[in-house]
């Protein structure tokens, strides 16, 4: 069984502070498990974060981002590059089907609901068409959500109240 290393004996191992080591782990660059409230890190882990390998565990996450407003969108995408997500990002539902058809490969697709169900409903079933196996998180404003129960029928989803705020995003990144 190996033996793991909290933050500072990692960073010692590693040459480099703990506070820049907290950034790695925060941004998943660097794969470490919380138990009991502190963080512990593999040291084969860290060998092949050093020899600039992939670590097992430290996928990147590919999001695409659909947002009418530049600067939610731009928002968004912020956030989840500081969790370690690679955003693409597309102000309709033409430019993220543009993308996916494409080849572009998603596996979280983070979209703001229009205002038209029937042109969501049609977007989505798209996107399904392309990557089936990507999860999908609305973003909606509260009063909107009971008109979007149709939407359901393109397989589970999470729902995400307007306007979404920086824990919700964490949280839902760490689900994927």
């Amino acid at each position: 069984m190996p033996t793991y290393l909290n933050i500072r004996d990692a960073a010692d191992y590693l040459g480099i502070s703990p506070h820049t080591l907290y950034k790695l782990v925060e941004r998943r660059e660097v794969p470490a498990a919380k138990v009991g409230g502190s963080w512990r890190l593999n040291p084969e882990a860290l060998d092949a974060f050093l020899q600039g390998g992939t670590t097992r565990g430290a996928k990147t996450i590919e999001i695409l981002i659909v947002e009418q407003d530049d600067s939610v969108r731009r928002d968004l995408a912020s956030i989840a590059m500081s969790r370690g997500a690679r955003p693409q990002m597309a102000s309709t539902s033409e430019d993220a089907l543009l993308l996916l058809s494409g080849g572009a490969s998603v596996d979280l697709i983070l979209c703001g609901v229009s205002a038209d169900p029937v042109e969501a409903d049609a977007f989505l079933q798209r996107a399904k068409e392309h990557c089936a196996d990507c999860r999908i998180a609305l973003m909606v404003e509260p009063e909107r959500a009971a008109d979007l129960g149709g939407l359901m029928r393109h397989g589970p989803m999470i729902m995400l109240r307007k306007p979404v705020e920086r824990p919700d995003i964490v949280s839902l990144l760490a689900l994927i």
